[in-house]
């Protein structure tokens, strides 16, 4: 089974006045890129979100944002006046001649970093398990539809495979026939040299014919090509992530088929290499988004 690296999941989870909420968006990429966005409150917890990533991703390029809401900001912060700083704008400020009075709250709240907002120091455990939560149920949905997809793909590829297949049996078919049009070609061709002055032998013909279609006998690279698309086939029964493999294989199952176009003689063995490189372009396209 292959897993698609294009894919969503989302999630929510609430508590103690506290509302975190999850999404997790992947697409392609050649190796794994992870990128998450969270509030600077909530930063000591990227780390473990990564982790939670890693262990569920193994390629593509994967985008996670956090969101953070609370009921009211007491949820989140503890007020804190720095009285030692308010002392110290007092003594200052009853040190200048002409000043007189005595200063009220709105004045002390108006001096700057006298009040300051500071996280709860139980925000880190309340706000854990919210997050653990979120960010499960989010990767769940997010490996449910690269799941779905990758069946899909999946699908797609064995179908292509059969169209490759049955053509390589028609190409396969066609090396006896290459052996008879060599051995015509010869007889006509000599039979144009010598223009009916001399008899020829059709054995010595016969094994002239078969050493040039010998040289130009693509069954080795048909048997290969075989080979590799057991392999290609195999990969898609595992357990592991693949994708890279695959690109491999494929590259060798291009290889084998430019070589046997190479020895193509005839139209008709051209136009079956031509639709097999189609197919195999399209295999292609499709790998680039397997995990």
């Amino acid at each position: 089974m292959i897993r698609s690296m294009t894919g969503f999941g989302e999630s929510a989870a609430s508590g103690d006045g506290l509302n975190i909420s999850v999404s997790i968006r992947s697409v392609n990429s050649r190796f794994l890129e992870l990128n998450v966005r969270i509030p600077e409150l909530l930063s000591n917890f990227e780390g473990d979100i990564l982790a939670a990533i890693k262990g569920r991703v193994s390629r593509g390029k994967v985008m996670t944002t956090v969101l953070l809401d609370s009921d009211t900001k007491k949820d989140l912060y503890n007020v804190f006046l720095d009285r030692s700083l308010i002392e110290n704008y007092i003594l200052e400020l009853s040190s200048i001649s002409g000043i007189s009075g005595e200063m009220q709250i709105g004045d002390i709240l108006s001096l700057p970093n006298v009040v300051n907002l500071k996280p709860r120091d139980d925000l880190h455990e309340r706000v854990k398990s919210l997050i653990d939560n979120a960010v499960g149920l989010a990767l769940d949905k997010l490996e449910k539809m690269r799941v779905s997809e990758g069946m899909a793909i999946e699908a797609d590829l064995r179908n292509r495979f059969d169209e490759i297949e049955k053509k390589i049996e028609k190409l396969s078919g066609r090396v006896e026939l290459s052996r008879e049009s060599y051995m015509n070609k010869l007889r006509n061709r000599i039979g144009e040299l010598i223009e009916g002055r001399f008899d020829f032998d059709d054995d010595r013909i016969a094994q002239e014919a078969a050493f040039l279609a010998q040289k130009s006998d693509p069954s080795e690279e048909l048997t290969r090509l075989h080979s590799h698309l057991k392999q290609f086939r195999d990969a898609l029964d595992g357990k592991e992530s693949v994708g890279s493999k695959l690109k491999f294989i494929l590259q060798e199952c291009n290889r084998e088929i430019d070589t046997t176009g190479a020895k193509g003689d005839d139209a008709a063995t051209g136009e079956i290499v031509i639709s097999i490189k189609e197919q195999l372009e399209r295999i292609r396209e499709q790998v680039q988004n397997v995990e």
